[in-house]
């Protein structure tokens, strides 16, 4: 691959991390509010008071997002103390598979304006030695960018959701919704 077309996989890869990372995440954080505002029982004492201000901060959350209505109707409510939750886990994984093409086209896209400014500063060298220099065809045909693949991205795409999964489960322990 040139590095030309490098540079344009590089946006492709960028701007198709953004579209799957912001509605995956928005949908997975809607369905957290959900599996909240679901597992709410009347307990007493200051978990009560906890429920009730997290039911009416819930409340306010979908009051003020109507734009986002799509998602309250359709994002998968998670069961934690049963349930499967198979969308939900699916829906939780796209986010960091965003993430990782949105590294990888960042890495890229670096790489690509390196190489244009080295065969740009190259360019002057060759030009420099006059008949005897090479053309700009020619260097650029010595040029191979390698392919990046989504799957080396390690943090983003496999330390970082299990470090939030459990960061999750103690918060969500300690506040009483996971039994």
């Amino acid at each position: 691959m040139t590095y030309q077309q490098a540079g344009r996989v590089a946006i492709i890869k960028r701007i198709a991390g953004w579209i799957i990372f912001i509605p995956a995440l928005l949908s997975t954080l809607i369905s957290l509010l959900g599996f909240l505002e679901k597992s709410r029982e009347q307990r007493d004492g200051i978990n009560a008071v906890m429920q009730d201000f997290a039911h009416v901060m819930i409340d306010m959350i979908r009051f003020n997002t109507g734009f986002l209505s799509g998602f309250w109707a359709n994002s998968p409510v998670p069961d934690f103390n049963q349930g499967t939750n198979v969308l939900f886990w699916v829906i939780y994984v796209l986010i960091f598979v965003g993430l990782a093409l949105q590294a990888s086209g960042a890495r890229m896209w670096r790489q690509t304006r390196f190489l244009r400014e080295s065969l740009e500063d190259q360019m002057i060298l060759e030009k420099a030695r006059g008949t005897e220099g090479q053309s700009r065809e020619q260097l650029e045909e010595k040029i191979v960018v390698p392919r990046h693949t989504i799957f080396l991205q390690i943090f983003p795409l496999y330390i970082l959701p299990v470090i939030i999964i459990v960061a999750g489960y103690f918060v969500l322990k300690l506040a009483g919704f996971i039994n």
